[in-house]
């Protein structure tokens, strides 16, 4: 199974299911799943591929936005335990340019991602 697949089925000890069952943002899981976008966006991709990769990333980024919203949310039990709320915004920041590039099929500036993160 690729790596978006089990993020997106929370599969056990994914950087998504930490994040959302635990409330735990795991940097070098995160910085795995960067590299694994941008291994992707690197290789040759017919269209239908880039297509399905990039629903695939553009759901991921939404649910860990949506994560995030839920940490700010004083009203949800949900919090994000182990990562300040300003970084929390600079992934924000970082999952929209992920998502763009590989959507124009740009590569990633992977100094942009270690100074955002």
């Amino acid at each position: 199974m690729d790596l978006l697949l089990e993020n997106l089925n929370e599969s056990k000890g994914s950087f998504y299911e930490k994040l959302h069952q635990e409330g735990y943002f795991d940097n070098s899981l995160f910085a795995e799943l960067i590299l694994y976008i941008d291994g992707l966006n690197s290789r040759q991709l017919s269209e239908i591929q880039r297509l399905r990769y990039c629903s695939q990333i553009w759901e991921l980024a939404y649910r860990i936005q949506s994560s995030i919203g839920y940490s700010h949310n004083q009203n949800d039990v949900f919090q994000i335990s182990n990562i300040e709320d300003e970084k929390l915004i600079e992934i924000g920041q970082v999952l929209e340019y992920i998502c763009k590039s590989f959507t124009e099929c740009r590569q990633l500036d992977m100094d942009f991602i270690n100074e955002m993160t």
